[in-house]
């Protein structure tokens, strides 16, 4: 009895302590490492939940003293850093592989007690021999661009001085923008997208023969039936770069628009005609030049730059290019940031779209340490890596880092760095996918998470129409994080609390939704709702199970589609009830409630039953309400319970047919008001001209009658007298009147 009950204590106890978590988040130091790069060629995986710091700052950890942080385990991982509930995909991956495994202290003592390469006699000593040789040949290489480039500096100021340069010539050009100075020069300086580069050169190449062939053959790559390129990406990846030196190594002269130009429909016009040769400059005799005074050749190339970036002073500019892609008898590149812009969408049928993505951080890592060796600045590659990850991979943005940085400081350490790139950050708008799941996921709401309210709400305004929906929609999908302790109808009651609770907020926050979108338009209340549509859902129910990879997935949201077709389905309604007024006095919701399950005993189930036979009778009723074919097909959809789509299905093919094919071939009523009979028409009394507006009468101005006797206003006989009857007046008389009442 007393052993039961000790045994009951303790795992009551031991569920307590596990349920409690860290009992003060973050108060584990940080040991003082040996040596700055102390986890050098090392690979981390991390999963799961860790008790003391959160998963941005466990990985921080890594970077910063030299690790390389990857998403999902492999054989090349080094270690992976568990945590609670960790991933079971992960985990699999964990023994299929037979990595190693470290918990949180685990990983702690590691930083404080390896010593890194350059805490060691041997330079590259500790190290695997396979990483200290790839860090030899990464260093050669790096060593070898930046004389390259010193090389190619040197020639270029002899070659812009007539071969003498003096050393105040070297000294200028430290002042150039490092932009314009270490752009690439060569297509094999180009930082990524190798591919694209290789097909858009590949399509110049090809110009000639497609020109010939009247661009009827697609070539290598499909591309050769298009006369013009459209390059697609977001900024500083190089898709100008790349337009101008795949042009000019295919010896084409390239001509270069772009948003500081007024691109109007007449500059575009003028500038590049059918035979690409300007009027004034053939006019005048000189050389044959465009409207940029560029020399027009056979071997010229039009770069239509920022396409997307046309404004009202280029109004007409995509239209004329668009008509010019079609004529041009010179390849043409165009190039966008947003490639789903709506004022592309003329280019779409004439132009081989070429999408440009964000270079790899190893691609552009490489070409950042060469100019920063160069320049004799001290940075780390994983001080570079965070620049090139808060750039966006934007190579110029980080160009523009280092070259402010250099003007104070020759050295960056990973803070500093890491300071530097939030400062530079790109905003960037996430995806409704993205913001779902990152505030369903297990790390925006754990006890470690470092993220205030602020920032959570700022997820909802990416998308403030679409990210509620989908919150609403995948809410109940997550397995949440506060049941993971719990297990059978204890977790299952749980659940069903925490559901209960982000059912009530979603259900808040169209209350508050009503004020916003309402005749009022208290838009003050976006905040509000922000907490109760997302931020407060995701509270209760956020845990594992959502993503792109999850096990149940991520749906888009179904209201959506029905809304459109609860939509569609009323404007139809409403054409049921307008041709059924004639015979019914019902209104929408008594059409749909009453009348059409009444008619679906009618309509639909004979052709069910029946079959074929049905059809007249079908018909029948059908002309009797004033119903059409569409109008059929309406009460089909708008069945309820045994009455759903369904019933479609079991009406055979034949009878489907015959039916649509005997109504098609009929004659039937058409509902509407009949005119009341009003008798007949009255006779139309004959009078004499119609007097002009001179000399009509006014209202006020009739003719005066004298007092008569009711004897002298009977009927008179046909040989009595009336022409002294005082109550008649002659047209002559009254025309008369009419001029004198005129003239006075």
């Amino acid at each position: 009895m007393s052993t039961n009950k000790t045994a009951s204590s303790s795992w009551a106890a031991a569920k307590a302590a596990k349920s409690a978590g860290p009992k003060a988040p973050g108060s584990k130091p940080v040991p003082e490492p040996k040596t700055h790069d102390c986890l050098l060629g090392l690979s981390f995986v991390f999963t799961g939940e860790l008790s003391s710091f959160s998963r941005q700052e466990a990985v921080d950890l890594a970077k910063r003293f030299g690790g390389r942080v990857t998403l999902q385990p492999s054989s090349k991982t080094s270690y992976v850093v568990l945590g609670e509930d960790a991933g079971p995909s992960k985990l699999a991956a964990i023994k299929k592989h037979g990595l190693q495994t470290l918990s949180e202290d685990s990983f702690l003592e590691l930083i404080g007690t390896r010593v890194g390469p350059s805490g060691t006699h041997a330079k590259g000593a500790g190290l695997d021999e396979k990483f200290r040789k790839k860090m030899e040949r990464e260093e050669e290489a790096i060593r070898s661009a930046a004389r390259e480039m010193e090389k190619r500096e040197v020639k270029e100021m002899k070659e812009a001085h007539g071969g003498q340069l003096a050393v105040s010539k070297i000294s200028d050009m430290s002042t150039h923008l490092w932009t314009t100075r270490y752009a690439p020069k060569t297509l094999k300086e180009i930082c990524g997208n190798k591919g694209q580069v290789e097909k858009l050169r590949q399509w110049l190449q090809d110009w000639p023969s497609s020109l010939k062939s009247n661009f009827k053959k697609p070539g290598k790559n499909a591309m050769n039936v298009y006369r013009a390129v459209l390059i697609t990406g977001p900024p500083g990846i190089g898709k100008t770069t790349s337009a101008h030196l795949c042009a000019k190594a295919e010896g084409y002269t390239p001509i270069e628009m772009n948003a500081s130009d007024t691109r109007s429909k007449k500059l575009v016009e003028d500038g590049m005609n059918i035979h690409n040769i300007s009027l004034d400059g053939w006019i005048a005799g000189q050389q044959k030049t465009n409207a940029l005074g560029v020399t027009i050749t056979n071997r010229t190339c039009l770069i239509m730059d920022e396409v997307d970036g046309m404004s009202a002073g280029d109004r007409g500019g995509v239209g004329a290019l668009n008509a010019l892609i079609r004529k041009t008898r010179i390849p043409i590149i165009c190039i966008a940031n947003d490639g789903g812009a709506q004022k592309l969408r003329p280019l779409t049928s004439t132009t081989c779209k070429l999408p440009f993505r964000k270079p790899d951080a190893s691609a552009v890592r490489s070409r950042m340490l060469s100019i920063a060796y160069k320049e004799k600045m001290k940075i780390p590659t994983n001080v570079i890596d965070q620049l090139i990850e808060g750039a966006q991979s934007d190579i110029r943005q980080v160009l523009n880092m280092m070259s402010t940085w250099r003007l104070s400081n020759d050295t960056m350490t990973f803070d500093e760095g890491k300071d530097l790139a939030k400062m530079n950050e790109k905003y960037t708008i996430l995806t409704p996918f993205d913001v779902t799941s990152k505030m369903l996921g297990p790390y925006l709401f754990s006890r470690t998470s470092r993220e205030t309210l602020n920032d959570k709400m700022e997820l909802y305004f990416h998308d403030h129409a679409f990210v509620p929906l989908f919150i609403q929609e995948n809410y109940l999908k997550t397995q949440p994080a506060g049941t993971r302790d719990l297990a059978g109808s204890p977790k299952m009651l749980k659940h069903l609390r925490l559901m209960d609770k982000a059912a009530s907020s979603i259900s808040d926050s169209d209350l508050v939704d009503v004020f916003i979108r309402g005749p009022e338009q208290h838009w003050s209340f976006m905040p509000l709702h922000a907490v109760c549509s997302t931020v407060r859902p995701a509270s209760f129910v956020y845990g594992s199970g959502m993503g792109y990879g999850g096990p149940n997935g991520m749906s888009f949201p179904q209201w959506l589609g029905q809304n459109s077709k609860q939509n569609k389905l009323g404007r139809q309604l409403s054409d049921i009830q307008a041709r059924m007024r004639l015979k019914v006095s019902g209104d929408k919701v008594e059409i749909r409630q009453s009348y059409v399950p009444a008619l679906f005993p009618h309509l639909v189930k004979p052709l069910v039953t029946d079959g074929s036979d049905a059809v007249d009778d079908v018909i029948e009723r059908m002309d009797e309400y004033y119903l059409t074919k569409e109008d059929w097909d309406t009460i089909v959809e708008l069945g309820v319970g045994e009455n759903k789509d369904d019933v479609l299905k079991k009406i055979p093919a034949t009878t489907k047919t015959a039916f649509t094919r005997r109504y098609n071939a009929g004659e039937h009523p058409i509902a509407f008001h009949k005119a009341v009979d009003l008798g007949k028409v009255p006779k139309k009394i004959s009078g004499g001209p119609v007097p002009d507006l001179e000399e009509a009468f006014d209202l006020d101005d009739e003719p005066e009658l004298a007092d008569v006797s009711d004897e002298e206003t009977k009927k008179p006989s046909e040989d009595q007298d009336i022409g002294g009857d005082k109550l008649i007046v002659s047209k002559s008389k009254k025309a008369t009147r009419g001029k004198g009442k005129g003239k006075r």
